[in-house]
């Protein structure tokens, strides 16, 4: 199904994302998100493909949590 949200980036935060599914399609590394509509809260589900990979600083694990 379309979305017929638009979607304002100016309005979307990483915090208010969640990563649905890291999967592989057609030899492509593809990512789904989870991410509220600002103006009315619905869900929505991004699906991207993963066009650069480079090593990031920060600490691991990011969140403690997801391993208790």
């Amino acid at each position: 199904m379309a979305c017929t949200h638009d979607i304002d980036v100016e309005f979307v935060y990483p915090p208010d994302s969640d990563v649905l599914d890291v999967y592989e399609e057609a030899g492509e590394l593809r990512v789904a998100l989870a991410i509220p509509y600002p103006e009315c809260g619905t869900g929505l589900e991004f699906d991207a493909s993963v066009e650069t990979v480079a090593e990031g600083e920060f600490e691991l694990p990011l969140d403690d949590d997801r391993y208790d």
